[in-house]
């Protein structure tokens, strides 16, 4: 189910510019839940130098985390639907993994 949301979600970042879409109202949230521990605002615990709570974090071009309007080419989709363990996010072993329900 989360994984449904954040497609959606990524999937009309396109909509951005018109206003319907807002990062900190609509997909913050989201990625609060699952991703902050370890790609937020705290620089000891922050994880491969990724930080996700804030938009140009996790836009910018060097980590290609999210990019807008383009989640084909989004790093965070191929990592919330990758079958590849060593790159699944949340890692599988975390306390964020979702059970197949959630799914």
């Amino acid at each position: 189910m989360i994984r449904a949301l954040i497609l959606l979600t990524l999937l009309t970042l396109s909509l951005t510019a018109s206003g319907k879409i807002s990062y900190n109202r609509d997909i913050r949230p989201i990625l609060s839940e699952n991703c902050f521990f370890c790609h937020g605002f705290d620089k000891e615990k922050r994880e491969a130098d990724l930080r996700l709570d804030t938009f140009e974090g996790a836009t910018n071009r060097k980590s290609s985390a999210i990019v807008p309007g383009k989640p084909e080419d989004s790093e965070l989709i191929y990592r919330i639907f990758t079958d590849d363990e060593d790159d699944h996010m949340p890692p599988l072993d975390s306390a964020y993994r979702l059970t197949k329900e959630q799914k």
